[in-house]
């Protein structure tokens, strides 16, 4: 804690305020052990644990009850508990408020759709309970009840709550400006936005960047088009990075009007100028983005403008000096990884689809609200046993991707539906087609509002998005685990725990995750295996060591 905070209440302030505190003996005892179960969680004692709403919150949201062993009712109470002991020592804001709404905000609500109810009604009783009603809420009263959210409530994902009161607010005052009060909410970007839209510029700017797309698409098979046309995610990837060389070239002091193609961004004084731009907003120095950057333009210059030898050898120059090494794992990937050293811990994550199964099976939920815990389960499965990316995981079809061979299944995806043209055909384990079989049968269809082969339905009869399915699992794995995992890290799992076992075996590991070279696999995982192989050196040489032992020992003494 620091000195600015040593005159701030924590949780043992209000652990000595609970013994005067106007409750039951049991409540006095359910509150105490509360709180110290929390503590203990956190690995703090009370005294070191600021009885702060927002710190509460945000420690509560960066802990796994399911990783310390507890119930999910036993954590219920742990932040009852919480929140009443910190009502004890400060303000704490209720995380579900039951203030009774004013009779016009009442009124005004009932007229609202149900989509922007449910997002301001929390709002609405906040500024009744200050006895603010429709016809004199100001901005600031709405600013006031963002502060209470975000700092004195410790419900979760508190500026989720305000961005969705924020949105259904506006949203009202612009379809109901009759009956709402029509006063906007103005959005803090949380991020500077830098990219100009095309309009900014001359219309012949978007007609080349479309031009080069097609280009890149090569729909006419032209002569000079690439050998195979480029995937639709890579052109759009492209256009917006067009787009954004060319707004830091304007917002670098040269004139809009002047940007009327490609080839203007890639003459070498502006080619610096975009370079220079991107760098300044790296801290000064290069980046992996600066370093695509300047290969995008390098190649639309080469490729597209079709610049002379001379030109090409000084932008190539160029981009040899923004360049950044590539290859191997990430700095946040290898720690994320680190705690999988342990092997009770990979035991433990390689069981992950069962506990949440049981989890599935114990909750007394309807079926419809634990669907997409059942499916996640599913999905973790799949990422175990299949590590593929996350596109073709969402993706998957029941019929077209799920082969059935004798008493084995295989998923089967083409090459035309990889990233790198990999096709990929893995035999799914029956383990893993266990979880799968009981998702398919109990949960999905509670998960499909129309009829579809999607095995993880999304809406319109299409399947979830990519995005959507990653943000569900990130969750759950957190839930349950305490770490954070994104799908794509999966794959660097399977590489890390098979080379763990089998170090050198990169082979195994190039074929499984569909690289096309060997060097591409070395590059990532000779790094993640170092400690394993280490390992097996330090044995080699203490097996050694023990051997000659005795002989040392008899020299000495001979001595």
């Amino acid at each position: 804690m620091t000195h600015n905070d040593q005159n701030k209440p924590t949780l043992a302030n209000a652990l000595v305020a609970l013994t005067e505190a106007p409750m039951t003996d049991i409540q006095k005892r359910d509150t105490r052990s509360a709180v110290m179960t929390f503590c203990k969680a956190l690995g703090l004692s009370p005294g070191e644990v600021p009885a702060s709403p927002i710190y509460i919150r945000r420690k509560l949201e960066g802990i796994s009850y399911v990783a310390l062993g507890y119930s999910k009712g036993r954590w219920a109470n742990v932040k009852t508990g919480v929140v009443r002991a910190v009502g004890l020592v400060g303000k704490s804001y209720p995380s579900r408020n039951t203030t009774k709404l004013l009779p016009k905000w009442a009124a005004l609500l009932k007229m609202l759709p149900a989509s922007l109810k449910r997002k301001v009604s929390a709002g609405a009783r906040y500024l009744s309970g200050l006895g603010v009603d429709v016809d004199a809420v100001s901005l600031s009263d709405l600013h006031s009840y963002r502060d209470t959210i975000l700092n004195d409530r410790m419900r979760g994902n508190a500026e989720q709550a305000w961005d969705h009161f924020l949105w259904a607010w506006n949203r009202a005052v612009d379809q109901f400006p009759d009956i709402w009060p029509q006063i906007t909410i103005p959005r803090v970007e949380k991020r500077e936005v830098y990219v100009y839209p095309f309009a900014y510029f001359p219309a012949s700017f978007e007609v080349d960047v479309n031009a080069y797309a097609d280009r890149m698409r090569n729909v006419n098979l032209d002569d000079d088009g690439p050998l195979r046309p480029s995937r639709p995610a890579t052109i759009k990837t492209r256009t917006r990075q067009l787009r954004t060389a060319a707004s830091a070239l304007a917002r670098s002091g040269v004139d809009p009007a002047t940007i009327t193609g490609i080839a203007r961004l890639v003459e070498v004084d502006n080619f610096k100028l975009i370079l220079h731009f991107h760098m300044e907003r790296a801290g000064g120095k290069t980046s992996a983005g600066v370093a695509q950057m300047a290969a995008c333009l390098r190649n639309a210059a080469r490729h597209y403008v079709k610049v002379d030898d001379e030109h090409d050898r000084k932008i190539s120059a160029l981009c040899k000096r923004v360049s950044v090494q590539t290859g191997g794992l990430t700095a946040k990937n290898r720690e994320r990884l680190r705690p999988f050293d342990d092997a009770e811990l990979v035991r433990q994550f390689l069981c992950l689809p069962d506990t949440i199964r049981q989890q599935v099976e114990r909750d007394k939920r309807a079926p419809a609200q634990k669907a997409v815990l059942a499916q996640v389960a599913a999905a973790i499965a799949l990422l175990q046993a299949t590590p593929i990316r996350k596109a073709n995981l969402c993706a998957i079809d029941i019929n077209r991707h799920l082969k059935q061979q004798r008493k084995e299944v295989h998923l089967v995806i083409c090459e035309s539906e990889t990233k790198n043209r990999h096709p990929v055909d893995f035999n799914i384990p029956e383990y893993a087609l266990d979880i799968l079989r009981w998702y398919m049968k109990e949960y999905r269809p509670y998960l499909m509002r129309e009829p579809t082969d999607a095995l993880f339905p999304g809406r319109n009869g299409q399947h979830k998005t990519a995005h959507t399915l990653g943000l569900q699992i990130k969750k759950i794995v957190f839930e349950f685990t305490g770490h954070t995992f994104n799908v794509h890290l999966f794959r660097h799992f399977a590489g890390k725990v098979f080379l763990d076992q089998q170090p050198g075996n990169y082979e195994v590991v190039r074929q499984v995750l569909g690289h096309k070279r060997l060097d591409t696999t070395t590059s990532f995982y000779s790094g993640a295996e170092a400690k394993r192989a280490s390992a097996v050196f330090n044995n080699v040489v203490d097996t050694l060591r023990a051997q000659h032992a005795p002989i040392a020992s008899k020299r000495r003494s001979d001595k």
